[in-house]
């Protein structure tokens, strides 16, 4: 498949495209910088800006599906970003978009009708970048599209664990950290098995 990238020089971005490009697939990346990621047959490069509708549409273009590691930037960039990836996505034929969240827009599992980063299973000071992720989750949700969001706990740079815990919607039990590498595998995965359509997958790691 060719996969349209966005957040590629990311650190779990990067984990995401080796995944991709391992598994045969043809890479076109959205960067800010040329040759900042490593030459391959595979990879195309487009410098441009996610918050560009040009640079969208000339990263989607031919694309089979969308997947995006993008994070946020206290500048609303996926708020921004996502209505462009929707709307290229439909010019184009494109059905599956698959991003990586945050655990913060799943359901709260102990104060029902809240997002876990309004309740008390949150400790975060700050809700901005939950919000932006957010406001991209609901513009999703709405799109038509098969559309998957990945949402982990906070993120680590351990090597992968065996049994990561994944839920839907929600966190059962308590959690800890997850290795970026396993959030890149399921967001792989995702794609691979067509898995998870409409709806946010929660991951992370035992406590």
């Amino acid at each position: 498949m060719k996969i349209a990238l966005l957040g590629a020089t990311g650190r779990t971005g990067r984990e995401l495209l080796n995944l991709l490009l391992a598994g045969g697939h043809h890479v076109t990346a959205l960067v800010r910088t040329g040759g900042s990621l490593p030459a391959n047959a595979r990879l195309e490069e487009v410098v441009g800006d996610a918050t560009d509708p040009s640079s969208i549409e000339r990263t989607t273009e031919g694309a089979d599906a969308v997947m995006s590691a993008l994070g946020t930037d206290q500048q609303d960039v996926l708020t921004k970003a996502t209505p462009l990836l929707i709307d290229a996505a439909k010019r184009y034929g494109i059905r599956r978009i698959i991003t990586i969240g945050t655990a913060g827009i799943l359901d709260s599992s102990t104060e029902p009708g809240r997002y876990r980063f309004e309740s008390s299973e949150s400790k975060r000071r700050s809700t901005t970048a939950a919000e932006d992720h957010l406001r991209a989750y609901l513009l999703l949700s709405s799109s038509g599209l098969d559309w998957t969001v990945i949402c982990p706990t906070g993120l680590n740079e351990e090597e992968p664990i065996d049994d990561p815990l994944i839920e839907i919607d929600r966190f059962t039990r308590e959690t800890n950290s997850i290795p970026r590498a396993n959030v890149a595998r399921l967001s792989y995965q995702a794609l691979h098995e067509n898995a998870y359509l409409g709806q946010r997958v929660a991951i992370a790691s035992y406590r």
